[in-house]
Formats: structure tokens, sequence, C-alpha cells
């Protein structure tokens, strides 16, 4: 199984809580012909948070990190990545 983006994650969170509109969400799996009307009706708001979320996660795990960033500035967030000290190396590495 493959591990999530923490960028992803935190990218996600964000937009779940700003835009916590569950009928909107609703009508977008209507109107991407997820589910039809009548089904899309009977799932709760927790199913349909639930499938919101994973469908947010799997478009941005898709993204490159430049995309991510720029996702990250589109929905206001600061994304900062720290480094402890005994991790340096590893983080000039990285970098």
């Amino acid at each position: 199984m493959q591990t999530i983006n923490p960028m992803v994650m935190t990218i996600v969170q964000q937009i779940m809580i700003n835009e916590n509109d569950t009928d909107a969400w609703r009508r977008n799996l209507i109107q991407n012909h997820i589910f039809e009307a009548q089904e899309a009706k009977d799932l709760s708001e927790r199913e349909i948070s639930l499938i919101h979320h994973a469908m947010l996660v799997q478009r941005f795990q898709r993204m490159s990190s430049d995309q991510l960033l720029e996702q990250t500035t589109q929905h206001n967030l600061q994304y900062h990545i720290n480094f402890e000290a005994d991790e340096l190396q590893a983080g000039a590495v990285c970098y």
C-alpha cells in the first residue's frame, strides 16, 4: 500500500475544514456521474464527507511537489519542513 504524502494530507484537511459543504459535495458526486441522484441522496453526511476526502487525497496524490506547493498557496497554507539537529545532514542531502 502506498503511503500518503504528508503535504497532501495537510492540504486535504484544510480543504475539508474550509469547504465544509456536504450538499455541494453531494451535487459534485452526481454531476461527475459517480453516484446516481437517489444513491447520493441516500448517503449520510459522514459517508459524503469520507468519499469527498478520499477523492481529494486521490487527486492531490497524483500531483508533483511543485503542483502541491501551488495548492498550498491557493489554499492559504504555509508549509515548512523542519529538520531536527541530528537530521541536518539528511536534510542537506534531501535539499
